[in-house]
């Protein structure tokens, strides 16, 4: 009942242990990241943009951008779509990696511009998303073109929010902003609804989740990219910077030195591109984060009852590794450890990642605590113990050289009827200089077959003498070992020991021949049990 109860405390202990490492999100997320970014993000030098997507850069400042700025902008972006239906080729589709405000300056030639190019082809455009957690999205629409994006561009709203996390991009497939009645307008990541159209027309969108970002080449990038010029400060007219085979082509439309994002130097018809890949190649660039609650909850709480179970395991049946309980646990979190790496390769295979950090934390967790439950274990001295000793020697030290001469060089020449020597526990041979007294004697006496008290009448008075009898006597009661004790004199017995039979060396001055005697009966005892 004992042991129930304090497994049960221990039990106690991990789940609050592993409750407050779950809100050390940014101790653990940290793992998470920095493995994933060692072992799973796929090199940018791998990735490549392919010919099929072109970038085209439409240079123009966004800082402080007057009205005569924007009425500029707008007519040189409705110039470049004019450009782009006049080809004969016809392009995929035309992305505007470019937000569109509620102001009326050149409003009417973009809306004709765009009209126009869809005639041809597909063209989407950005939903300016930077306040959907702050506003409402009627608070939003107030600032936007809402014409824009119902009539002339597929998909209407769409998205291009990238979030980054130590040093890993992300974006959701869906994103939802606030609606003042209640609920959420969705709005759906434009690489995702792109991917989705040019693939498989009329496709079921997939499941909102949230997507890892990859990042290719930049040589790559720069080779497809092309810059849309206009003659000194005419709107009207202009060249590509090298010449662009648009045919069935994705072109990406923007800004790059006004896109810049600072926070992780990175331009954002960049990201747009590179997600844009991903979605095109069903998001194999970059391996997927298990993220399913139920599925990383199981994972954690496998892997702690795993470690704990593979420690109850050797504990249980490596009588060596007994009073090892460190050992047995940093056993069990390699073997632990080995597991997680081959799971996370068997669900690798699959194309996602298992994130390792509460995993990790709850394998540690659950090693330390049954580290700590083993040795208060060993403490109550009811392991079995790996009969590693055969007599274990306890005396006071004011009685060192009369237990030295009578008791432990006789023992020391003393042979099994096999021809071995005994192996003892004598504290100053057995215990080395820097060691941990207690524990290495109450170890010990959990290793031993035979326990020798020698009772003087100082013996009981001494703490360590103390706790070494009263273990001892708990393993007897136990049958876990037997109690072999030398007197002084009756008067020198504790008096709690009284009962047990005991040799006096005032009457029986033999008394070492006696408990030879004893020992080899006991071997003669075991020897014969193992051949019958």
């Amino acid at each position: 009942m004992t042991t129930l109860k304090r497994l049960a405390i221990y039990l106690a202990i991990f789940v609050v242990l592993l409750s407050i490492a779950a809100t050390l999100t940014t101790f653990w997320q940290s793992l998470d990241y920095y493995v994933y970014r060692t072992f799973y993000l796929d090199r940018s030098a791998n990735i490549e943009l392919p010919k099929r997507i072109f970038l085209i850069d439409l240079p123009h400042n966004a800082e402080n951008m007057t009205g005569y700025d924007r009425a500029n902008y707008r007519k040189r972006l409705s110039n470049l779509l004019d450009t782009i239906s006049a080809r004969k080729v016809r392009p995929e589709a035309v992305l505007l990696d470019i937000y569109f405000e509620n102001e009326p300056q050149e409003l009417e030639t973009l809306k004709e511009a765009l009209k126009r190019l869809r005639e041809k082809t597909k063209v989407y455009g950005v939903y300016d998303m930077r306040e959907y957690e702050e506003i409402t999205f009627e608070k939003n629409e107030e600032s936007q073109a809402s014409e824009i994006y119902e009539n002339y561009l597929e998909g209407y709203r769409l998205h291009t929010m990238f979030e980054e996390k130590m040093g890993v991009l992300f974006y959701e497939s869906e994103l939802q902003f606030p609606r003042e009645g209640g609920g959420y307008e969705l709005i759906e990541a434009l690489p995702s609804k792109v991917a989705r159209d040019v693939k498989l027309e009329d496709a079921p969108p997939s499941e909102p989740r949230a997507f890892v970002l990859p990042l290719g080449n930049e040589a790559s990038m720069a080779r497809q990219t092309v810059q849309f010029r206009h003659a000194g400060d005419s709107t009207t007219g202009g060249t590509f910077s090298s010449p662009l085979n648009m045919d069935d082509k994705i072109l990406i439309v923007g800004s790059l030195a006004a896109d810049r994002i600072a926070k992780i130097d990175k331009t954002g018809i960049h990201l747009v591109a590179w997600a844009l890949l991903d979605q095109l190649k069903g998001n194999a660039l970059a391996k997927q984060p298990l993220t399913k609650p139920f599925v990383y909850l199981g994972l954690i709480l496998f892997f702690a009852i795993f470690t704990a179970l593979l420690f109850a395991l050797f504990f249980k049946y490596v009588k060596k590794l007994q009073t090892k309980p460190l050992i047995i646990s940093i056993i069990s979190v390699v073997i632990s450890l080995t597991l997680l790496l081959v799971i996370g390769a068997a669900i690798l295979s699959l194309g996602l990642v298992i994130p390792i950090g509460l995993p990790l934390i709850a394998i540690l967790l659950s090693a330390i605590l049954s580290w700590r439950f083993a040795h208060k274990f060993l403490v109550t001295g009811v392991a079995e113990g790996s009969q590693k000793y055969d007599v274990f020697i306890s005396y006071s030290r004011g009685n060192s050289d009369w237990v030295i001469k009578n008791i432990y060089e006789p023992l020391s020449e003393f042979r099994k009827p096999n021809g071995d020597k005994l192996n003892l526990f004598f504290d100053k041979n057995s215990i080395g200089i820097g060691e941990a007294f207690t524990a290495k004697y109450m170890w010990a006496i959990v290793d031993s077959r035979f326990f020798l008290p020698i009772f003087s009448e100082e013996y009981y008075g001494k703490n360590h003498c103390r706790n070494e009898v009263d273990l001892a006597y708990k393993r007897s009661v136990e049958k876990l070992l037997t109690i072999l004790p030398v007197a002084f004199s009756y008067g020198a017995v504790p008096q709690i020991y009284t009962h047990i039979n005991f040799m006096d060396i005032t009457v029986n001055p033999n008394f070492i021949q006696d408990i030879q005697k004893v020992l080899v009966e006991h071997d003669e005892q075991k020897g014969n049990h193992a051949s019958g």
